[in-house]
């Protein structure tokens, strides 16, 4: 019995090692910055955001989409394509990163999607 219950703690510590492998490095970076990354430390590690915005009391919206587009040959795994990922970052009026959001949407077979993922951030017009 003693066994069973060390084997299955190293397991689930195996699967929660395995999964952050498949993380990727905005939402790890954003899940370590929220409360106290500056804009600037933002902008130097994720780059210039797509759209900036803010909100109704004046906090800065910051949104950045990234696209990874899939050429590989079809296969019994998945076909060709593009998938977005959508990142929606809230910042206080002092400029620190407060909220952010993660939207993820596959796009099979289309490799240049027109939007990001569905009911994602629209800029105003």
């Amino acid at each position: 019995m003693r066994m069973h219950i060390v084997v299955a703690i190293v397991g689930l510590a195996m699967l929660g090692t395995g999964c952050t492998v498949f993380v990727s490095k905005e939402t790890r970076f954003l899940k370590a910055a929220r409360d106290h990354a500056t804009q600037a430390q933002v902008r130097e590690r994720l780059g210039d955001p797509k759209y900036t915005s803010s909100t109704t009391d004046g906090e800065p919206v910051w949104v950045y989409q990234v696209i990874f587009v899939d050429t590989g040959v079809a296969n019994q795994w998945g076909a060709p394509g593009a998938w977005c990922d959508e990142y929606v970052l809230t910042f206080d009026k002092q400029g620190i990163l407060r909220d952010w959001t993660h939207k993820s949407e596959g796009h099979g077979g289309e490799t240049m999607p027109k939007y990001c993922v569905t009911d994602g951030y629209q800029p105003a017009s």
